[in-house]
Formats: structure tokens, C-alpha cells, sequence
């Protein structure tokens, strides 16, 4: 027992994952009792409308930051020790980020009644989320600043605490805003998302042991050399802010009208679920394996990072997802109601296409590491338009089960394409 305690106090990855562990008990916890009130508050076709929201939100949210997000937690982890380089860094960032997101409100303000046209497309009319919407982004910006200095400096257990207050507190607000208003009260939670995340943030940073204040970190002007790098970075989360909401929306669009909103409600159901597991994989890649290759771009290094977490966490994440499966019974019972017991075939393709995402995931960061947009363009193309392509045959063929079916297969298409174009990190010398 000595032994084992030692051994994980020594690794740093076992240490972030273990702390990283109790947000996702959290999270899950809180997203099972959340997926049961919307199943049975919403129904498939409420989940299948709020998947559409949530994409485009999410989209949003890269847009109105510029998605600076991956770049800013790297030069946190290089200029930590260099503080009035990160000020210049930070407070280029939060200029451009804010006037990005003054211009994506507006235009989202009076675009409402199409958006609400197109995603949404009930008898009701939801412009008046998608105006709010248009208001509150600007709040996501400072939450952003936030958490990328404490991912960067590597301060695991308060960015970890942050995330687990905002979750209750949203988990919370949502419930009893879905009980008394039913969708719109889901849609006003998700828009209220922002101003909660800001405040939380700010306060907890002000609580914190801090050699600098926000005020500081944000107000060193706009440098255009400094901005230059960045971009890089956007340009790599603004590709994925465009093509994944657009093509979640498009595919969920096509599954609506070749299938109906049933089969799309099964869907998203399960994209809830998949969601909830995965951020397993994600928070910990992005908490663990962005700052240490950051720090570090040698191929050896590289190597050692991903073969380092495949020995660590793999195993722990197949024996989760072969749980999950043999209990799939218990889960869709319980979180959701017999309107989407259709989900049920759907779930062996899903975590099979999630298993090979875990493994591409690690691989992939490797192009944000080391600011490669070009690499990581063409694998987000690949991976997205293979899922594209492959649901259209496959819902015809398969039914219901064709859109996860093309959730493998385009998974399986990605790893392909990840591993031709690291053939010389993975196995040079």
C-alpha cells in the first residue's frame, strides 16, 4: 500500500487525475439528474432542439474569445515566471477578444428571428433567447483569462474548484428555471452560463494568493507583436468553432428530417451521455498534456507524454466504458424516461467511436503544442466531413443507427489520418 501511495504522490499524472476525478463525478452526477428532467420535462424533441442550441453556444463561445483559449494556457506555462510579458500577452488578448465579441452580439442580436428559424423552427418564437444570448457572451471573455492563467501556472485544484462551483451552481439554476418554465427556462439557463462563470471567477481570483490583480493582467494596452502569435492559435479553435457546430447541426438537421425527431432526440440523449464521460479525457489532456508539451517540443518528449497517459489511463477508461455498456439498461431507465429507450443499440457504436477518440485526442494535441495549423486543419476536415458523409449513407441503410455508425467509422478515419502526418514524432529517432 506504501508503494502505491508513493507511486501516485510521484506522478504528477495520476495526481491531476485523481483531483480531476471528483469534477467529473460532480459533473456526471449532476448531468444524469439534469438529463432526467429534460427527458422527461422536454422529451426527444426538446433534447433534439437543445442540441442544436448547445452547438451553436458552443460555437459562439470560441468566436467571441477568438479562440485564444489553447494559446493563452501555453504562454501562461512559458511566461509564469515573466510576468510583464504575460501582462502584454493577456491584455492583447482581452482587446481583441472583447471587440470580436461586440461584434458577434450585434450581428447575433439582429439575426435572431432567422437563427431561431433554423435551429429551433418550433410554432413558439425563441428570438429573445438568441438576443440574450447576444448580451451575455461578452461575460465569457474574463471568465476565459481566468482559467487559462490557472491552467497555465498549473494550479490544478483551484481551476478544478472553480469548474466544480460553477457546475453546481448552473446544475442548480437550470433545474428549477426548466420546472417552472420548462424549454424556455433550458434556454435561458444555458444563456445565463457566461455571467455565472465570470462571477465565479473573478471572485475566486480574488481570493486567491496573487502577485497580480486582473486589472493589471488586463490593462497593459494592445500590442500588435503579440497578437500576431495568437492568431496562429485562433485560427486553429475558430476552424473547430465553425466546422464542429456546423456540422453537428447539419447532421442532426438531416437525421430530424430523414428519421424524424425522435431518432434525433435518441441521438442527442447519447451525445449527453458520451459528453459526460469524455470530459474525463479532455479536462485531463487539457490540464496534463497541454502544459507539458508546451513546456517541452522535442519529439522525445512528445512520445513519452502520450505513451506516459496511454499507460496510465487507458485501461481505466475501457474498463468505464465496458461499465457503462453493461449497465446501459440502468442508465437510459433512470436518467431518461421510455420515450428513448431507442437509444439502447446505439450505445456499442458510440463507445467504440469514443474509445478511438481518447486515443486520437492525446495525438492531436501535438499540433496545438507546437502551433501547427496546418496539420490540424486538415485532420479537423477529414474527421468532420468523413462524419458528414458517412451518416448521410448510413441513416439510410441502418436506420437510427447509422449516425453513430459514422461516429466510428469517421474516428477511425481521424486516427488513420493523426497517424500518417506524426509518423516522424511517433517513430523517428
Amino acid at each position: 500500500m506504501r508503494q502505491l501511495l508513493r507511486y501516485f504522490n510521484r506522478n504528477l499524472l495520476l495526481k491531476v487525475a485523481g483531483f480531476n476525478s471528483i469534477h467529473i463525478v460532480i459533473r456526471i452526477a449532476t448531468g444524469a439528474v439534469m438529463s432526467w428532467v429534460v427527458a422527461n420535462f422536454l422529451g426527444t424533441t426538446g433534447m433534439a432542439v437543445m442540441g442544436n442550441f448547445r452547438n451553436f453556444f458552443q460555437g459562439l463561445q470560441t468566436f467571441s474569445v477568438l479562440g485564444m483559449e489553447n494559446g493563452l494556457v501555453r504562454y501562461a506555462a512559458q511566461h509564469k515566471d515573466n510576468i510583464q510579458e504575460l501582462k502584454s500577452i493577456f491584455s492583447t488578448a482581452w482587446i481583441a477578444a472583447l471587440a470580436a465579441s461586440l461584434l458577434i452580439g450585434v450581428t447575433v442580436f439582429f439575426m435572431a428571428t432567422c437563427l431561431d428559424a433554423y435551429l429551433i423552427g418550433l410554432d413558439r418564437s425563441y428570438a429573445f433567447i438568441f438576443r440574450g444570448l447576444a448580451i451575455t457572451m461578452p461575460f465569457y471573455i474574463l471568465f476565459i483569462m481566468v482559467s487559462s492563467i490557472l491552467q497555465g501556472f498549473e494550479w490544478y485544484k483551484t481551476y478544478v474548484s472553480v469548474n466544480i462551483v460553477i457546475n453546481l451552481i448552473a446544475f442548480g439554476t437550470s433545474v428549477l428555471l426548466i420546472y417552472n418554465y420548462l424549454l424556455d427556462g433550458a434556454m435561458i439557463a444555458i444563456v445565463a452560463t457566461p455571467v455565472l462563470q465570470c462571477v465565479i471567477a473573478v471572485i475566486i481570483w480574488w481570493r486567491l494568493k496573487r502577485t497580480f490583480t486582473l486589472k493589471e493582467l488586463l490593462s497593459n494596452g494592445f500590442s500588435q507583436d503579440k497578437f500576431k502569435p495568437l492568431m496562429s492559435y485562433s485560427s486553429m479553435a475558430l476552424i473547430s468553432a465553425l466546422l464542429i457546430p456546423v456540422t453537428f447541426i447539419a447532421v442532426r438537421q438531416d437525421v430530424r428530417g430523414v428519421l424524424g425527431d425522435t431518432t434525433a432526440g435518441n441521438w442527442e440523449g447519447l451525445q449527453r451521455i458520451s459528453g459526460y464521460y469524455m470530459m474525463f479525457v479532455t479536462t485531463l489532456v487539457s490540464l496534463y498534456v497541454l502544459p507539458n508539451l508546451s513546456k517541452d517540443a522535442s519529439y522525445q518528449n512528445y512520445r513519452s507524454t502520450v505513451f506516459h497517459f496511454y499507460k496510465t489511463i487507458l485501461i481505466p477508461i475501457s474498463l468505464g466504458l465496458v461499465a457503462i455498456y453493461l449497465s446501459r439498461d440502468l442508465i437510459v431507465s433512470y436518467l431518461f424516461s421510455e420515450e428513448f429507450t431507442g437509444m439502447l443499440p446505439l450505445f456499442k457504436w458510440q463507445l467504440a467511436g469514443d474509445f478511438i477518440k481518447a486515443i486520437t485526442t492525446v495525438l492531436a494535441f501535438r499540433f496545438i503544442a507546437v502551433n501547427d495549423l496546418k496539420r490540424y486543419a486538415i485532420a479537423e476536415v477529414v474527421s468532420l466531413a468523413s462524419f458528414f458523409i458517412a451518416n448521410y449513407f448510413l441513416i439510410r441503410i441502418y436506420g437510427s443507427q447509422g449516425v453513430v455508425m459514422a461516429h466510428l467509422a469517421s474516428y477511425l478515419i481521424y486516427l488513420v489520418a493523426i497517424v500518417v502526418m506524426l509518423r516522424k514524432e511517433l517513430f523517428n529517432n
